[in-house]
């Protein structure tokens, strides 16, 4: 396993970063004007429905289904359960894809279980209301690519209603090598007052960091 030159600077960086906008629960506004295409074909109420449908959630918890909008970047984004010594913004860089020698990636191997839906892929988490889920988000692909996300669309939760987000959505631009592994220990949750919990979707928009 090699990590990207500087890591522990760029790691420090960035996790000074996150801890910026814990208060803010770990997201920038979505600037004036930006637009996704893959989000606005989604249909966020019908993934609503889906995740409902599909959910087996226990008593006093709901179903959150979470996705990625990257169809129109080369890679992927992937939720696996995290090293448990890792913390919240830990970042890293690796020249691998063998998740085997992501240490950021808990030992063994674990992806978290997806929903059935036509239209993205969705990561379910069983949620009660005051709790979190602490996740590696994995980007892999085949080039190298620059990326950011803005805050994530959310049925019936947003970011102004329900939602708990630490940190992968702020002002920063990432970089995923060619053939390698970008990770960030990121952390999403419900509002503890929450009235009436019901299963739910969010999305977030990956945009190209290029532009």
């Amino acid at each position: 396993m090699k990590r990207s030159p500087d890591l522990e600077r760029r790691r420090f960086l960035q996790t000074a970063a996150g801890a910026l906008v814990v208060g803010a629960a770990g997201c920038a506004d979505t600037e004036d004007g930006d637009s996704h295409p893959q989000l606005e074909e989604l249909d966020m109420d019908a993934l609503r429905e889906t995740v409902a449908e599909q959910s087996e959630a226990s008593d006093g918890s709901v179903t959150l289904g979470v996705g990625f909008a990257d169809e129109q970047l080369p890679m992927t984004s992937e939720l696996y359960e995290p090293n448990p010594d890792a913390e919240i913004s830990d970042t890293e860089q690796y020249d691998t894809q063998e998740l085997e020698d992501v240490d950021l990636v808990a030992d063994p191997v674990e992806e978290l279980p997806t929903l059935d839906t036509d239209e993205i892929t969705l990561y379910a988490l069983e949620l009660a209301p005051g709790e979190t889920r602490t996740m590696a988000l994995v980007v892999r692909g085949d080039e190298d690519v620059a990326f950011d996300a803005h805050q994530p669309e959310g049925e019936p939760y947003d970011i102004d209603s329900g939602l708990v987000l630490n940190c992968y959505c702020i002002d920063e631009v990432w970089n995923a090598p060619a053939e390698g592994t970008w990770t960030r220990v990121i952390e999403v949750g419900l509002e503890e007052d929450l009235e009436d919990p019901e299963s739910g979707a969010i999305v977030y928009g990956v945009f190209d960091g290029e532009e």
